[in-house]
């Protein structure tokens, strides 16, 4: 199975008030940035750091990295790595700066070092958040993790299915994924990531994608949906009382979103789920209808008396949700600008508060 890991950082500043947190982080960021040394551009840490931050300021230089990157894995050695860097970037379409445009001229006297370099720092990151198959690595990642004073959430990668075999096959991977890792984080000791001001959390935290669950799903048919969904959740909302795990829904593309919501109000409502497993879901704050979606999951938890946890992200899907919208002459789901989803976010997050 591969596993997919978000961290969640443990707080480390004392609880005093609302602002006087928020200066302690900010001057603590600060710092840290004052002391970070800057790499050569020339190094492939540098190199590297220096490619994202160009990805960011230019549309079309973004679209030529990733498109490097989509095909890196299929190269079979360094050389050949460094030579379609720069035949992606080193063009006249792109508008490098003088450094970078020096750095890959420097990678094509080093022959193959540039591209090794790069290969490993893709590597690299994508190892913070995907563990791969091997047991043995997930969970010597996630006991590090621990021992760091960190929690962590994990999923399986994969997602949409195809068929009902492989929903099946997806449905049952959750559960071992469950018992692989109840069997081995019991035997770590305590850990300040455990525990909260509201007292002690679960270890033990999955992450759940619907669309996994069943081959299906369609919009027009809500109904179906729901009834074959809830079917391959209960065993493994079952599972999870018994391990004194937490749940939690993701949120997917904008097609889902209320399929998630209702799924999640319609499982939770269940008497035999009503106050365990602990669960949540994530909510996206660049979509325009979050906060009504917020004010109705709050009303609902509170008619339960079901306590739910909110993960509220800004989004990741904001390219696909525009470009689908735009080909379909849809009304755009996603904020336009992001300051506008940072303004959502503040002000959803003091809602939550």
């Amino acid at each position: 199975m591969a596993i997919a890991v978000r961290s969640k950082e443990p707080t480390t500043v004392a609880a005093t008030a609302p602002e006087e947190q928020v200066r302690a982080w900010g001057e603590k960021i600060f710092a840290l940035m004052d002391e970070a040394k800057q790499p050569s551009i020339f190094g492939k840490k540098g190199l590297y750091a220096a490619l994202m931050e160009w990805s960011m300021a230019d549309e079309h230089f973004k679209t030529q990295l990733f498109r490097f990157v989509d095909v890196l894995p299929t190269l079979s050695s360094s050389s050949e790595g460094a030579r379609h860097l720069r035949e992606y970037l080193d063009n006249d379409q792109v508008k490098l700066s003088p450094a970078l445009r020096a750095a890959l001229f420097a990678a094509n006297l080093a022959g193959g070092l540039l591209g090794g370099g790069i290969r490993a720092q893709v590597t690299g990151m994508a190892r913070q958040f995907m563990l791969g198959n091997d047991e043995r690595e997930i969970i010597l990642t996630l006991k590090d993790l621990q021992q760091q004073g960190i929690g962590f959430t994990v999923d399986i990668h994969g997602e949409t299915v195809v068929s009902e075999r492989e929903a099946d096959a997806y449905a049952a991977r959750y559960i071992d994924l469950m018992n692989l890792l109840a069997r081995e984080t019991e035997k770590w000791g305590a850990c300040k990531s455990d525990l909260t001001p509201r007292g002690e959390v679960p270890r033990l935290n999955v992450s759940i994608k619907i669309s996994a669950l069943y081959s299906q799903i369609h919009p027009t048919d809500p109904d179906t949906a729901i009834e074959k969904l809830a079917a391959r959740l209960r065993p493994i909302l079952r599972r999870a009382k018994e391990l004194g795990a937490f749940i939690n829904f993701d949120m997917e593309s904008y097609v889902l979103k209320d399929l998630t919501l209702r799924l999640f109000k319609t499982i939770f409502s269940e008497p035999e789920f009503a106050t365990a497993p602990q669960s949540g879901l994530a909510l996206q704050a660049y979509l325009r209808d979050s906060e009504a979606d917020l004010r109705d999951l709050l009303n609902w938890s509170r008619g339960q008396g079901h306590r739910v946890t909110v993960r509220l992200v800004k989004g990741a899907y904001w390219d696909y949700e525009t470009v689908t919208a735009r080909q379909k002459r849809w009304p755009i789901p996603v904020f336009s600008h992001k300051a506008e989803t940072d303004a959502n976010f503040e002000k959803l997050s003091l809602h939550l508060l």
